[in-house]
Parts: C-alpha cells; sequence; structure tokens
C-alpha cells in the first residue's frame, strides 16, 4: 500500500486510540498511566500518519550525489553530439548548492 493511501488509516486509526484510552480508560482508576502512555502513542501515530498524507516524509530521503542535470553521465545531448553539462562541469557530481 502506497505512503498516501496508508497516511489517513493511520490517522483515523490514531484518533480513535486517542478518544478510546480518553473515554473508555482514562476512567478506570488503576488504568491511568497505561491511558496516558496509549494516547501519547495516539499522537504520534496521528503525527507520522499525516506526514504520510502530506509527503512530508518524502524530504527525509538520501539526496542523489549525481547531477540532477545530465544524470551523473557529465554529458548532454546538444543536437546531435554530446557536450560537457554546464551544471556539473563534466564530473556528474552534484553541487554543493543542489541539495535544496
Amino acid at each position: 500500500m502506497d505512503r498516501k493511501t496508508f497516511g489517513p488509516i493511520l490517522v483515523i486509526f490514531g484518533i480513535a486510540l486517542c478518544l478510546g484510552a480518553l473515554f473508555y480508560i482514562l476512567p478506570i482508576p488503576g488504568l491511568y498511566i497505561i491511558s496516558l502512555f496509549m494516547i501519547f502513542i495516539a499522537v504520534v501515530i496521528v503525527g507520522v500518519g499525516a506526514a504520510f498524507a502530506r509527503g512530508a516524509e518524502s524530504s527525509l530521503d538520501v539526496p542523489s550525489d549525481d547531477c540532477y542535470y545530465c544524470e551523473g553521465t557529465g554529458k548532454i545531448k546538444s543536437g546531435e553530439e554530446f557536450d560537457t553539462c554546464p551544471r556539473c562541469g563534466g564530473s556528474g557530481l552534484a553541487r554543493p548548492d543542489d541539495a535544496d
């Protein structure tokens, strides 16, 4: 299952867990700490689900070391012939300012 479709499911599960812990487990006198722990876990699940739904976790991917302009080859096609990539200077490596 894709993360963008799994995110809303996590949000709904987290909200249900939070409400269940708040209204059903918290009133039981001996389970106060367990209820608070479950509410904390539910809030974390809602946060992770919201990040998945918005696609925020994709920014956590490791950036590529290859130049995005020439895809790491160091050459670009110019008409019928290949020229040196103007972005990386032919090295095929990404510049430090490409991390944005």
